[in-house]
């Protein structure tokens, strides 16, 4: 069986999400590296999420970008299960991977 994609996470939750009335947006740095892949809104809240595969960790780019958003009071979730990403926009407040 073959390692599941990023890709293929990421858009399961996005629907999962969208089904349940967030506002998601995938973001990108114009000529940078290291933004969160993910961003979900809903009724004032946000939620940060980087897609890895499972086993893969964030590339040093986007662990500075995290440290970054950490210094502001934001957290990056950095999620390979889906499940929990979901958990994770139900409302449980922090879900580690």
């Amino acid at each position: 069986m073959s390692a599941e994609l990023e890709a293929e996470i990421e858009d399961d939750v996005t629907i999962f999400a969208t089904n349940r009335g967030w506002l998601v947006r995938k973001m990108v740095y114009p000529g940078r590296r290291g933004c969160p892949d993910r961003w979900f809104f809903k009724r004032g809240r946000l939620v940060i999420i980087e897609f890895k595969r499972p086993g893969e960790p964030p590339t040093g780019n986007q662990e500075r970008e995290h440290v970054r958003f950490f210094e502001q009071g934001f957290h990056v979730h950095v999620l390979s299960d889906r499940d929990k990403a979901c958990l994770l926009l139900e409302g449980t407040p922090y879900v580690k991977d």
